[in-house]
């Protein structure tokens, strides 16, 4: 992972900063990242695309969302958060609940991760829409 990241990643989890405290969800961690660009959404939420060696293009690495947003305090446990971004209607912040709504109708599930407040989703790729009804054949 890009040295860069890690001090990113150090800088937002460390509880000796006044930066309020983040719960991180990695959508899909990339090998040899050359780039990275923080894009901060709604209520400071952070978003982080990145852009890897192999592969064409930019895709999202990962959301940062504040756990203050989610109603809990910064010591909070890892069961307790995931059990509020498994079930976002628990949340009391518009933003933040339709955030998550989002993120679990795109990636499916949120896992919990051995690190202290890191989570991964179940699947990078979108879930493809379900199409019913009867398709009418080309001429």
């Amino acid at each position: 992972m890009n040295d860069k990241l890690k001090e990113f990643f150090k800088k937002i989890h460390d509880p000796k900063n006044n930066i309020p405290i983040y719960a991180t969800i990695i959508v899909r961690p990339g090998k040899n990242l050359i780039d990275f660009k923080i894009k901060k959404e709604e209520v400071n939420i952070l978003k982080i695309i990145a852009h890897d060696e192999k592969s064409t293009g930019w895709f999202t690495h990962s959301f940062h969302i504040p756990i203050k947003n989610l109603g809990l305090s910064d010591d909070s446990k890892n069961k307790d958060i995931l059990a509020y971004l498994s079930n976002p209607n628990q949340i009391s912040n518009k933003a933040t609940k339709a955030f998550v709504e989002d993120v679990l109708r795109k990636y499916i599930d949120i896992l919990p991760e051995k690190k202290k407040h890191f989570f991964k989703t179940q699947r990078y790729k979108k879930k493809k829409e379900m199409q019913t009804g009867v398709k009418l054949k080309g001429f």
